[in-house]
């Protein structure tokens, strides 16, 4: 039985899947299985994937109707046997000493879970990478949770695909099928947990950025998913005066989604979703009235309450100003 299983959900991706699989082959850690679902592809991918189980042992192909990207992670998640996994996404490729160097950091730490640096690369080849200031450090999960969360880098925590986990950490953990934005919500009931994170600042996974991707193109029930998920994580942190400040800090990068969802509403079932949305936020602001906070960030909170999107552009407008205070 292979000690890591890295599980690559595929639809629609038969331009990009050659890459991915073959960056994955080529790991110079051999002791793996290469789990492949196949989402209800309608183009050449499903092919493809049984191609390379046919040329390679470590390769195995599943084929379902569409679910989705957490359905199709969850079937991965049933199927792997490994001590430990990881989650690729099929546009996007890894470089050959991703699984070795992030298995060697976890089995050194002794830590739950590896995450490593990645590089967003994009359609016309420019490449940047995702922060040039993560440290190698290892954190637990609460300190991720409830402060690394809402830093500069919080993508590099917020992703699923960056990281490889130890299997008997997380025996229950999965997706949340149906939602648009699964990683938010993977990483809010990842980070509830007892575990140690092991970080480190090589930039090893290669996120493609595609205009056409579910995530580049506008979406009101995407935005409306990462609203349930900031949400959830606000009511954590409201449950502890401490995390005030956290609080605050996520309210504001949610008023970002209401104003946008604002400008995309087109039925009524749409406008009533965005008045209960925008309704909690109201909601959250006033019970952050009773908390400890800067005088600056007290005087915003009656403005949030009043007006939560109004409140959005005016800190657009004037950001530089209202960094140095809030």
């Amino acid at each position: 039985m292979a000690e890591v299983s890295i599980i690559v959900p595929v639809y629609q991706v038969e331009r990009y899947l050659p890459q991915c699989v073959e960056s994955i082959l080529a790991q110079t850690f051999p002791d793996f299985e290469l789990i492949l679902v196949d989402d209800g592809s309608k183009d050449g991918s499903g092919q493809i994937c049984d191609e390379y189980a046919g040329r390679d042992s470590r390769v195995q192909v599943v084929h379902q109707q569409n679910g989705g990207l957490s359905a199709a992670r969850n079937r991965g998640l049933e199927l792997a046997g490994g001590a430990y996994f990881m989650f690729v996404d099929s546009d996007d490729f890894i470089e050959p000493t991703m699984v070795e160097c992030l298995y060697e950091s976890l089995l050194r730490e002794d830590a739950d879970v590896a995450a490593c640096n990645f590089l967003y690369f994009y359609e016309d080849d420019r490449a940047r990478d995702f922060s040039t200031a993560l440290p190698y450090e290892v954190l637990s999960g609460w300190e991720i949770f409830y402060e690394r969360k809402n830093d500069r880098s919080y993508g590099f925590w917020t992703i699923a695909c960056n990281k490889l986990y130890k299997k008997s950490a997380f025996p229950r953990l999965r997706f949340r099928v149906g939602r648009f934005h699964e990683d938010e919500f993977w990483a809010n009931d990842l980070y509830q947990r007892d575990i140690r994170v092991v970080a480190i600042p090589q930039c090893l996974y290669h996120y493609r950025q595609r205009s056409s991707s579910i995530t580049a193109t506008p979406n009101l029930q995407r935005n409306f998913d990462i609203l349930d998920a900031l949400y959830e994580r606000m009511e954590v942190y409201l449950l502890d005066a401490r995390h005030a400040p956290q609080t605050y800090k996520v309210l504001i990068y949610a008023l970002e989604y209401l104003a946008k969802s604002r400008k995309m509403l087109s039925t009524s079932d749409e406008r009533r979703r965005f008045l209960q949305k925008k309704q909690q936020a109201r909601d959250i602001a006033a019970r952050l009235k009773a908390q400890k906070l800067s005088a600056v960030q007290h005087l915003s909170l009656f403005f949030i309450a009043a007006a939560p999107c109004l409140m959005f552009a005016a800190g657009i407008k004037f950001r530089g100003l209202l960094e140095r205070f809030l």
